[in-house]
């Protein structure tokens, strides 16, 4: 008896979804990789040809998070076990985290 995890795998690989799949898991993961500090002041939006982008409240956030960089890049790829992530795009957003969480 095969388990769910591979068989659902096996038919998103075999229409093409699986490297949607996992830039979604990315996504969703930003949070947990980046640590409750850090998500308080960000929000991933978008994977796309390797670019992760981020909306962060202001320069500063940018500035600190363009520094942590190659590590958040390696922890992401690692959370999803595929190098989905080559680069992260940090974008000033000042959005209202609270509102966006509903």
């Amino acid at each position: 008896m095969k388990t769910v995890g591979p068989v659902i795998e096996n038919i998103l690989r075999s229409y093409n979804l699986w490297q949607g799949y996992k830039q979604f898991l990315v996504i969703e993961k930003w949070d947990d990789v980046v640590g409750s500090e850090l998500s308080a002041f960000t929000r991933a939006e978008s994977v796309s040809n390797g670019l992760l982008r981020v909306a962060v409240k202001d320069s500063v956030w940018a500035y600190h998070l363009t520094m942590l960089k190659p590590g958040l890049v390696k922890k992401l790829n690692e959370s999803v076990g595929s190098n989905v992530v080559k680069d992260i795009y940090f974008k000033i957003d000042p959005f209202d985290r609270k509102e966006n969480d509903d």
